[in-house]
């Protein structure tokens, strides 16, 4: 089964929100089957070369299956629906698209994901084709975006070639004559017979414990040739970076030992080292062609751990591993200081981070995604509004570089337990209805974004303040760069709250100059005191952006919540 079609009504919203939904690629035949893919892809638009771009960047991640169906109507998201759909996300002030995985895959029912890879140089027939997706990147890139892939190196489908085929079968993945004793979920937990299944050639490893799963072998240098092929593939074709899947799995090497080795490292370090030679313009020649040089790329770590220490090593030295790691303790950590109303349930962690991560790293923060971590806020918060923007706000202006996933923007419901909840088809309804709402989620989280890329500060440093309200009532810091400094103030009860916030001096901000208001009201407070800056009157769960410091002040975007 397929995900459900769009609702004729979001259909022509779709229309008017994304100038069309486009047939760019070629139509299913008559017996309703998608056409084999005929087209080629040759190495494509390179943006110029813009070293740590990804520092500045507001991440959209598009669950592609279920954005917007722009070729063959069948209610299903593909490449020429999300193409139809860049006047929209360029409104919402994105500047760069990750996708979830594109290429061919084994299971393509309701719940169609891709991370069960069947061809790595193939699109998947229900997204379009290789003329599709180099329109798409073309156009994105025509815009002054980035793209990013979805890059599954751990394991295959069993149903893919190198499995089904005993050339490559038995020595690109891992065997046993029969299940070894010891073994589990790489993560804990489980038993020997959760990941080695019976197959062609004895048991097989999968990681996952699925049997429709089969991990490579990276022992192998024939497997790391190929998959350093495949990324050096995608990337010669304009894509501007990957988002790298089980990264900790990588290499397994016995009994409680299928997470986070050393050889791991060694594996994901050439990853990098590929990717830096796009910085260099030092490229040795490509199958396919010779790529553009000084074109920057990046790539994100899906190293999922409960525990921030856990992500520290996947940054390497700072400089030879992932640009950056997403923050799986980000969503919960920002659900704890609204609910908990506990301001350090945030502040915490980001001051861990800063404290004990390699020089040169940077977090890729989210409040929820496609897995089954967290609720989407529009359901974590129960529908409330102010609570929703309050998330996103964590999000969108926290040290890292804020990911934010398709729909939450305008506060989609989804309830995490069964993942094909999170996965559900984008309400372009709630998005033409919030886009003339000026105090809607969607409003909202456009004024964040412009609030972040207008001032260096919110990209910039970051330092937790004091307030005299207490951690459990409000949430108080600074965001620095040069000169400039901006003061993020949150209101964490139900009523209205005054307080002041301390420590300013010792973060460069001078004593008796003005506060303007990027985001919020100036209800008193109008400017700072010796070391200290009175919020007044800030609205339940409201958050304000005051601008304590620099030359740079470019207007108030919006007032309070209301």
């Amino acid at each position: 089964m397929r995900l459900r079609t769009l609702l004729t009504a979001a259909t022509l919203l779709a229309l008017l929100l994304g100038g069309g939904l486009g047939c760019h690629g070629p139509s299913a035949d008559a017996s309703g089957r998608y056409p084999v893919d005929t087209t080629t892809i040759a190495p494509g638009q390179q943006l110029e070369n813009a070293p740590g771009w990804y520092r500045d960047a507001v991440v959209y991640h598009i669950w592609v299956k279920a954005f917007a169906d722009g070729v063959y109507q069948d209610g299903i998201g593909d490449l020429p629906g999300i193409q139809s759909k860049l006047d929209y996300l360029q409104s919402l002030g994105v500047n760069a698209l990750w996708l979830s995985p594109i290429f061919e895959c084994g299971y393509k029912g309701d719940n169609m994901h891709g991370y069960d890879t069947t061809d790595y140089y193939a699109v998947n027939d229900r997204f379009g084709t290789r003329a599709d997706l180099k329109s798409l990147i073309d156009a994105v890139h025509a815009r002054g975006m980035r793209i990013l892939f979805d890059f599954v190196p751990n394991h295959t489908s069993t149903l893919h070639p190198w499995f089904t085929n005993s050339a490559t079968r038995d020595t690109w993945y891992l065997w046993q004559p029969a299940p070894p004793a010891g073994w589990g979920y790489p993560w804990g937990g489980g038993t020997s017979t959760d990941v080695w299944k019976p197959g062609a050639s004895g048991c097989f490893y999968t990681a996952f414990g699925v049997t429709s799963l089969a991990d490579l072998n990276w022992y192998n240098p024939a497997v790391q040739t190929e998959l350093r092929k495949v990324e050096v593939y995608w990337l010669d074709r304009g894509f501007d970076g990957m988002r790298v899947d089980a990264v900790r799995y990588l290499c397994e090497s016995g009994p409680g030992q299928g997470a986070d080795q050393p050889d791991t490292h060694v594996q994901l370090q050439a990853f990098r080292s590929l990717m830096d030679e796009y910085d260099t313009g030092d490229l040795h020649p490509h199958p396919g062609g010779d790529p553009a040089k000084h074109s920057s790329k990046a790539m994100i770590a899906e190293a999922w751990t409960n525990d921030a220490s856990g992500v520290a090593p996947y940054y390497g030295n700072g400089a030879n591993e992932f640009h950056m790691c997403l923050d799986f303790s980000a969503p919960w950590a920002i659900y704890n200081t609204i609910s908990k109303g506990d301001a350090t349930q945030v502040t915490s962690l980001w001051d861990y981070e800063q404290r004990t991560y390699p020089a040169g790293y940077q977090t890729a923060t989210f409040d929820s995604n496609h897995d089954n971590l967290i609720s989407r806020p529009g359901t974590q918060y129960g529908g409330d509004r102010a609570e929703v923007i309050l998330a996103e706000a964590l999000n969108l202006l926290s040290p890292g570089t804020p990911i934010l996933y398709y729909g939450n923007e305008v506060g989609m419901a989804g309830q995490s337990g069964s993942d094909i909840n999170l996965r559900q088809p984008m309400d372009w309804s709630q998005a033409a209805l919030q886009a003339t709402q000026p105090d809607s989620i969607l409003s909202w989280c456009r004024y964040l974004i412009q609030a972040r890329k207008a001032y260096p500060s919110l990209r910039g440093g970051y330092a937790t303040l004091a307030t005299d309200a207490g951690t459990g009532k409000a949430l108080a810091y600074l965001r620095s760069a040069g000169t400039e400094r901006v003061l993020v103030v949150a209101n964490l009860t139900t009523a209205p709250l005054t307080f002041t916030v301390t420590g300013l001096a010792a973060q460069g901000v001078p004593a008796g100059g003005p506060v303007q208001a990027v985001l919020g009201d100036l209800q008193g407070g109008s400017t700072v005191s010796g070391d200290t800056c009175t919020i007044a009157s800030l609205p339940p769960h409201g958050l304000r952006v005051l601008y304590l410091a620099g030359s740079g002040f470019q207007g108030t975007i919006h007032g309070d919540l209301h």
